[in-house]
């Protein structure tokens, strides 16, 4: 227990200090929560630190799953399937036929095409309000991506997880999308159903917070089991769970209490990943194989900003911009990549990278894009100076 205490101390410095970090430099906190923790790894070796990485995961995607309103997701269906299948056919598909081409096997390929895949919500999110772009037009395109990403890598995670030790076997695969399936229906109905019953427990309890966290983390948990006894992951669980008090009328009042255990172990979590990356495993050879995954996923991100832009009716600089907002890769390529050992090395690295030069591009895509886009002249006015005052 005392062993336990001193990391969770040194723990809380860390992220302490690397978000004064961050804060000074202006920086997007994620990344540096991981490089903090792969630093950290040179000096110690922690064990014992599941507990964080399961409950990092439970909060990040319950919160995810709480911005996911199903009544919003039905109503935006359309736009959301069209831009999310342009994302997932430019990103995964030929990413898997690219690394197996770098010689990866076929189970190693398709994790770490998963891995590669979608981006970052909570780093797009963070950069999103840190940088003031929110009322961006090209924001409503990514935000559609970003959904689908997060419900459909969140569904080839719960794949990933259940053929891990099944192979390639296609009966397996089957039973898993029909489990999967299953449970989404059962998931669906349950959250149509019984966010009344919520609304009606607030409505008799009132909505103290202690009470809120009581409610919020009890059906959390039992749903994260029900998906566990399915074969599934948790991090379906707590989507589901998310979409359930996303129906609720006090859904703000929950949102408030759940943020700071959201972004206390969701820090934890980054830290902790970074702690166990092992890059000491990380060969050299590897360097190559890094350079070409990033240049060639950079690229298909961007591919995909410019084609959502034109579903959107956005011009080219705006689609190139929406690009930018992708390629930041984070929780869930940290999530698909522990379920496969032999790719964690480079997609921590990958991950880090990728999030370090995607920060940096979203922050800089003014200047980016206007060396290649110039700006319009304005047009001066035929109108003479008495005309203009209304003389």
């Amino acid at each position: 227990m005392e062993h336990f205490l001193t990391l969770l101390a040194l723990f809380m410095g860390t992220l302490l200090f690397s978000y004064v970090v961050s804060h000074y430099l202006k920086f997007p906190v994620i990344p540096i929560y991981i490089l903090s923790g792969v630093l950290l790894s040179l000096f110690i070796h922690a064990e014992d630190v599941h507990i964080f990485e399961v409950l990092g995961v439970v909060l990040l995607l319950f919160y995810i799953g709480l911005e996911f309103s199903l009544a919003e997701m039905e109503k935006n269906l359309k736009n959301i399937l069209s831009v999310g299948a342009v994302d997932l056919i430019l990103n995964l598909i030929p990413a898997f036929f690219l690394l197996r081409l770098l010689g990866f096997d076929g189970i190693s390929a398709f994790t770490l095409a998963v891995a590669l895949y979608p981006s970052s919500s909570a780093i797009v999110s963070k950069l999103l309000i840190d940088l003031k772009k929110l009322a961006n037009p090209e924001v409503e395109p990514v935000l559609a991506i970003l959904v689908f990403e997060d419900i459909a890598a969140a569904t080839l995670l719960a794949v990933l997880v259940g053929l891990s030790g099944g192979g390639t076997d296609p009966i397996a695969i089957l039973k898993v999308v029909v489990k999967i399936a299953f449970f989404i229906f059962l998931a669906v109905a349950f959250v149509k159903n019984f966010n009344r019953v919520v609304d009606l427990a607030f409505g008799k309890f009132g909505t103290a917070t202690e009470f809120t966290v009581l409610l919020v983390g009890t059906l959390l948990f039992v749903l994260v089991e029900v998906s566990l006894g399915f074969g599934l992951s948790e991090a379906i669980g707590a989507f589901a769970a998310g979409t359930l008090f996303a129906e609720s009328s006090h859904k703000d009042q929950i949102e408030s209490a759940v943020i700071p255990y959201r972004d206390l172990f969701g820090a934890l979590f980054f830290l902790t990943f970074g702690l166990t990356t092992g890059l000491s495993s990380f060969s050299l050879s590897l360097v190559v194989t890094l350079t070409v995954l990033l240049l060639f996923t950079f690229g298909t991100k961007l591919l995909t900003g410019v084609l959502a832009g034109k579903l959107y009716g956005l011009s080219l600089k705006r689609g190139l911009s929406a690009g930018f907002m992708l390629l930041p890769r984070g929780e869930f390529s940290i999530l698909v990549a522990a379920t496969n050992s032999l790719v964690v090395p480079i997609t921590a690295v990958y991950v880090l990278l990728s999030s370090i030069l995607g920060s940096l591009a979203v922050k800089e895509s003014g200047r980016i894009l206007g060396l290649f886009f110039k700006k319009k002249p304005k047009k001066k006015s035929r109108l003479t100076r008495s005309e203009l005052l209304g003389d």
